[in-house]
């Protein structure tokens, strides 16, 4: 701060002003000063504005005499002026300190275009040679320099100005939309129906009501000095118009508020209705109210957040007490409550007693001035709880009437279009209905809107009769009723009574009727119609509703509507409807026939109010002649449990549990049948899916949400529904990524402050310090000191990993963001040790969820490729959690380009260097968890791959993955045996025997990549194969002719164990390939040709296509046979040593052993070894004997030599015995 002071002396020198740039940083000190986290975080604000003012001392002697640089003064006066209005918005809240955290975080949002504004006049002003001029401004080419660019630099000011201002209000206002957003969901609340209200005025006289402005009990209820004028209760007779007073009163409070200084009131209200399920609570109350207060106030929105989103769940008490904070963040408020006598049970009871007993209280501690007004009928409830408070009744202001004889008087006016009346009629008319409405302008509506139903003039004079005038509301029904049902024929009667009892018993239907005629049309004034607010001009969204609660308990008090009876019948429908096959049956069998009739239009009534039905079922007192039909009723509920239940077990649950349970189930099938929709919908055309399903929309699947049936107006807006559902918690900090990302549980909310938001690091580090060691302590401000000192943070030594690596590997989150937002891309090669790992590896490895988690975030959309690498990381190092993460990077259908590539980077990610015993593992669940994923049609609710062959979409992937991309043999000669066994389990027998270029079976590529010893994993492998087919594999050749078997006893790796278990499913042990080599010619060691042996029916004189035997083929080897093997065979049968070959020259093995030795100049330098295994074995005279049938004098005088040469007497002396060669 000393700094700060020194600095502005600068401007000082320049302007008589400067009291207003130090004078408020004094004062905002001072006021802090009696909160310390308040000073420690203005005092970081102004250090920031320190840093950005600190070149100026450059130019401190420039400034004195440059005019133009007056003007660059001028820029940073203004930015600082903004600064302190926003300093002045934060502590002049009345009790600033309650609300300081979430005031401060919306001040940081207001003040980072006017910091960015200043770093960036810093910028312009660092300038080398601009600098150098203020130190020497005598050289000309400086000064000329100098001045150029000070000149740019006023211009430029501007565009940066305006670039920041608009990137900060597009920022500004997609955080503020995504917090919106949450809130709504977690409320559940979407657009505030109050403000619909508002929008669709009752059709009444413009100026109707504004007599209450100049009633002296408003008067002094609006002024609200007094505390005995803080409530107003506005009562009346039902339907005499409290709601559209309260409007108007809404209206004029709103008008009032424009005119006054912002920020320095709220005004929030709500409609209680009795056929709206979400309007007829208190909590329901409570959730409206605090929206709207975010809605007008950005430090509200950062309260209300931080709240809810480290909320488990919102409890009543909850709800009250944050909507108490949030009314008493502003000097002044008001509240309007309509209709709580329409509130359920003893709701209104629950929100009187939190007006009067604790939201007033709070506002009097907080010296908020607050006053509510509380509309309703006096129903012997709302007159008793508020006899104390000031009233307005409208049964007794001469001014109401007078409203009600205005509106009556333009209505017959009307009325005289289509039936003539005289001047006189009319006034008698007027004064007829105006007389009888008591007060209710329900009433002069319904019996006006009957008249202009008639259908002559007859019937028009017919209805004034004294007998058949309608003298009160109840008559006025009744008339009605009498006229639209028995009137027009057995027909419309039902379609009357069916139609009314829908709309009474429902909880929100939309009426997708059938009948040629509306609604609206058939029940006439009982009913009214109003537009969905998504859908405003189509007319089967349209809410149908009756015209008021009167209507409801006149229409149910004569019998016209048997309330229980309808109740029964809907439960009856629900639950047969929702255990019918199309529902339950979606993802096993064909439902595109009952999509396209149009089956499943009633599918969301159905499925979120079948319990609300039977509730009121066994909940009613039904009689004896009605007790059949309560057992038929439970019996359809057991029925619906039973065909939505996936396992049996649960059918037997009790209570609650039970209840979740089936609604989670049928939940489910909703779902799958919304998704096979969607897909018709995709192939079909849009008109004849808007005429049985209606305009498409979003919908959530939570059935207990409001947007359930009423949907979303896009994906993206789902998306971020969705996302509060199922990540509700959130992260405090604002600037956090999980500040609108959220986790699913407190607890996993907690581990990332704890990896993002720490405040402790460790020690330095014994040793070197540097930048790598700063991020393994996590220490951010040492790692900022270093990037300030021009560390590049990209940048890795040999055999060490990157400092991003090391922060990652030290679970350091908060330093992760740094490097991250600074350009480091934790997606490249982090190490020299390893092409592969990268920070994302690294973190999947290591498990650091919440750091991956926020790599994937900053990603702005992984690429493919990046995509595909690291799920195959997941998969291999066995993270489930890493690799949900993963997939909910994409819906399903956007991971088709990936799908491909993940099993080549499944098998190349296999290093074979690295694989030990054991640690190649065959289980595929992971696998199948993603591919499960991506391809949800291919398997069933437990998970098991059901796509069937002749499936044209299973086709196109068979053929990517087994043919193009080869996956099956390269996963079995990479040692990747979880992605064979997952390829085992998915492909048909066409894919698995696929040969590839050289004819390989999988079997033959699977025994060429087995791990020496043979592990558990590699014989698990091999036995799947082996028993595919009842060992098909193991008797196909490749296209050398060989059989596994060949390439069992010829490869190093193959344990006995494997070769026993090849053998054993070898129907030929003797088969010969194309070079007539038979598994005993290619057997590469003694334990291999022991197991060989173990087979009696191996051909040990087999012969090759030289007419070899193995053992004579071995001979040739010279210094490199195996004598293991040799003497091996020779112990199997002593004949092989001296058997001749079956060829021209009837060679035997003596003399293979002889020219291999002479022939190679190699081999000649070493000693002979098969030769003097011959030359030593007991059979050494059979041997010389067939050896000097076919040779010459020169081939046994060579032999005498090497006999001579290896000291061999035994065999010399044999020579000498039968004239083998001369001496």
């Amino acid at each position: 701060m000393e700094h700060v002071e020194k600095l502005v002396t600068i401007f000082l020198n320049a302007s008589d002003f400067v009291a207003f740039i130090w004078g408020p940083i004094k004062l905002a000190l001072m006021v802090a000063t009696t909160w310390t986290d308040a000073v420690r975080q203005l005092i970081d604000a102004y250090e920031e504005i320190a840093e950005a003012l600190g070149n100026l001392a450059f130019f401190h002697n420039l400034i004195q005499s440059r005019d133009h640089l007056k003007l660059v003064l001028e820029d940073y006066f203004s930015d600082i002026l903004r600064f302190h209005r926003c300093v002045l918005d934060v502590f002049s809240r009345p009790e600033w300190k309650r609300v300081f955290k979430w005031a401060w975080g919306s001040f940081r949002r207001e003040v980072k275009p006017i910091l960015e504004s200043l770093k960036r006049k810093q910028a312009l002003l660092s300038d080398d040679k601009l600098q150098s001029h203020a130190i020497l401004k005598e050289v000309q080419d400086s000064d000329h320099y100098s001045k150029d660019q000070f000149s740019k630099l006023h211009t430029s000011l501007e565009d940066i100005r305006s670039t920041l201002a608009s990137e900060h209000l597009q920022s500004k206002t997609i955080q503020a939309q995504e917090m919106k957003t949450y809130l709504e969901s977690r409320l559940d609340v979407s657009k505030s129906r109050s403000d619909l209200q508002l929008e669709t005025r009752d059709p009444i006289v413009e100026n109707s009501g504004n007599w209450i402005f100049s009633n002296p009990i408003f008067k002094c209820w609006e002024v609200g000095k007094s505390a005995e004028n803080k409530i107003l209760f506005l009562n009346g007779s039902p339907g005499s118009g409290k709601s559209t007073l309260a409007k108007t009163i809404i209206c004029h409070e709103k008008r009032k508020q424009a005119s006054e200084s912002s920020g320095r009131s709220f005004l929030a209200y709500f409609f209680f209705k009795h056929d709206a399920a979400d309007r007829r609570t208190a909590r329901s109350m409570l959730q409206h109210l605090i929206m709207q207060l975010v809605n007008a106030d950005e430090t509200i929105m950062g309260l209300a957040y931080e709240r809810l989103s480290t909320m488990e769940s919102t409890e009543l008490a909850d709800l009250k007490k944050l909507a108490s904070d949030c009314f008493t963040s502003r000097p002044m408020a008001t509240l309007v409550l309509d209709g709580l006598d329409e509130a359920i049970d003893s709701e209104h009871e629950v929100s009187i007693a939190w007006c009067l007993n604790e939201l007033l209280s709070v506002a009097k501690a907080r010296s908020c001035n607050l006053k509510v007004l509380i509309c309703g009928q006096r129903d012997g409830r709302l007159d008793v709880m508020l006899s104390s408070q000031p009233q307005i009744r409208l049964d007794m202001v001469d001014a109401h009437q007078h409203d009600i004889e205005h509106f009556t008087k333009l209505k017959v006016a009307e009325l005289h279009a289509r039936f003539p009346l005289t001047q006189q009629e009319e006034e008698a008319l007027v004064s007829k209905i105006s007389s009888a409405s008591q007060g209710m302008f329900l009433y002069a509506r319904v019996v006006l809107d009957h008249l202009a139903e008639m259908d002559s003039i007859q019937e028009f004079e017919d209805e004034l009769e004294e007998d058949t005038f309608p003298e009160d509301l109840d008559r006025a029904y009744d008339r009605i009723a009498q006229r639209i049902m028995k009137k027009q024929g057995s027909s419309r009667h039902k379609t009357v009574k069916k139609i009314l009892g829908w709309v009474i018993y429902k909880e929100i239907c939309n009426i997708k009727n059938l009948r040629r005629d509306s609604c609206k049309s058939i029940c006439s004034s009982l009913v009214d119609v109003t537009n969905c607010d998504m859908f405003p001009n189509i007319g089967s969204e349209q809410f149908v509703s009756m015209v008021h609660e009167t209507a409801t308990k006149y229409l149910v008090r004569n019998g016209t509507v048997n309330l229980l009876q309808e109740h029964i019948d809907m439960a009856l429908f629900c639950c047969r409807y929702l255990s019918s096959r199309p529902f339950t049956t979606g993802k096993s069998q064909n439902i595109s026939a009952d999509i396209h009739s149009g089956y499943f239009g009633f599918l969301d009534y159905a499925a979120a109010h079948y319990a609300v039905h039977i509730h009121e079922v066994e909940s009613s007192e039904v009689s004896t002649d009605a007790a059949p039909k309560l057992e038929a009723v439970k019996a359809v509920a057991v029925d619906l449990a039973k065909a939505n239940y996936r396992h049996s077990s649960v059918q037997t649950e009790e209570g609650d549990k039970a209840a979740q349970d089936l609604n989670l189930a049928i939940q489910d099938n909703v779902l799958v049948v919304r998704t096979l929709i969607g897909l018709q919908r995709e192939k079909s055309e849009t008109p004849i899916f808007d005429a049985t399903e209606g305009p498409f929309r979003h919908k959530c699947h939570k059935i207990q949400c409001s947007k359930f049936a009423m949907g979303c107006s896009n994906e993206a807006a789902l998306k971020k529904h969705l996302a509060v559902h199922e990540r509700p918690f959130r992260c405090p900090h604002s600037d956090c990524f999980a500040h609108t990302m959220g986790y699913a549980s407190p607890k996993r909310l907690e581990s990332h402050n704890e990896v993002f938001h720490q405040s402790v690091f460790r020690a330095k580090a014994t040793g070197e310090w540097n930048l790598y060691e700063a991020c393994k302590a996590g220490n951010l401000a040492e790692v900022k000191r270093f990037h300030r000192e021009g560390a590049d943070l990209k940048h890795y030594r040999p055999k060490i990993d990157s400092p991003l690596c090391a922060a990652v590997e030290a679970g350091h989150g908060n330093i992760c963001k740094y490097l991250v937002d600074n350009g480091v891309d934790p997606f490249r090669v982090g190490s020299r040790c390893s092409t592969t790992r990268t920070p994302v590896v690294a973190a999947i490895y290591r498990e650091r969820q919440e750091i991956l988690e926020f790599f994937l975030h900053r990603s702005n959309g992984l690429n493919n490729s990046n995509l595909a690498k690291s799920i195959a990381q997941a998969i291999h190092a066995d993270r489930p959690a890493a690799l949900n993460m993963l997939l909910a990077t994409r819906q399903p259908r956007d991971h088709a380009d990936v799908i491909k590539l993940v099993p080549s980077e499944i098998t190349s990610q296999t290093d074979l260097r690295l694989v030990r015993r054991d640690s190649h593992s065959i289980d595929a669940t992971l696998i199948h968890a993603w591919f499960q994923y991506v391809k949800p049609e291919f398997y069933n609710e437990k998970g098991v791959f059901i796509a069937q062959s002749d499936c044209a979409e299973y086709k196109i992937w068979g053929d990517i993955i087994f043919r193009q991309v080869d996956s099956f043999h390269r996963a079995l000669r990479g040692r990747c045996f979880s992605l064979a066994n997952f390829l085992m389990d998915i492909g048909n027998d066409e894919y698995l025997q696929i040969k590839i270029e050289d004819s390989n079976t999988p079997l033959h590529c699977c025994l060429r990549g087995l791990c020496r010893g043979g592990c558990s994993s590699c014989m698990s492998m091999l036995r799947r194969l082996l028993q595919y087919g009842s060992g098909k594999f193991a008797n196909i050749t490749d296209g050398d002719g060989r059989l596994p078997a060949h390439v069992a006893v010829s490869y190093w790796g193959p344990s006995q164990a494997v070769i026993r278990a090849v053998l054993d499913s070898t129907e030929d042990i003797n088969h010969k390939s194309n070079s007539g080599q038979s598994p005993l010619h290619e057997a590469s060691s003694r334990n291999k040709i022991s197991v060989l042996l173990e087979n009696k029916s191996v051909d040990l004189f087999s012969r090759n296509n030289r007419g070899q035997t193995a053992f004579s083929a071995l001979c040739n080897g010279g210094y490199f046979v195996n004598i293991e093997v040799l003497g091996y065979l020779f112990e199997a049968d002593p004949r092989l040593a001296w058997t001749p070959d079956k060829s021209e020259d009837g060679l035997t093995p003596f003399h293979h052993a002889m020219q291999s030795h002479y022939l190679h100049p190699y081999n000649s330098q070493r000693p002979n070894r098969a030769a003097k295994f011959l030359l030593t074995c007991f059979e050494v005279k059979r041997v010389l004997v067939e050896f000097q049938a076919k040779s010459t004098d020169a081939d046994r005088r060579k032999v005498r030599d090497f006999a001579g040469k290896e000291n061999l007497r035994e065999a010399l002396d044999i020579m000498d015995s039968i004239r083998f060669s001369p001496i």
